[in-house]
């Protein structure tokens, strides 16, 4: 996993796969976060269904979005 440079960086997209945190991407606006979020949903989408994958999008300690919507 990359680290980033960012200190307090305002928004955050978590990819989580069987409940670990395997990407952390950090955003200094709204708009890279969602592009940053729609990218991690569709690579889940491509990834194996033995695991469970979860994408959160989250500014500050607020949870924004979420996918997906329900757990399985």
């Amino acid at each position: 996993m990359e680290v980033s440079d960012m200190k307090n960086p305002p928004f955050c997209v978590f990819t989580f796969r069987d409940g670990h945190v395997v990407v952390e991407e950090d955003a200094e606006t709204e708009v890279a976060a969602r592009i940053r979020f729609a990218s991690a949903i569709d690579l889940c989408k491509t990834r194996d269904d033995a695991h469970v994958h979860r994408v959160e999008l989250r500014s500050g300690g607020d949870v924004v979005d979420i996918w997906p919507t329900s757990e399985p």
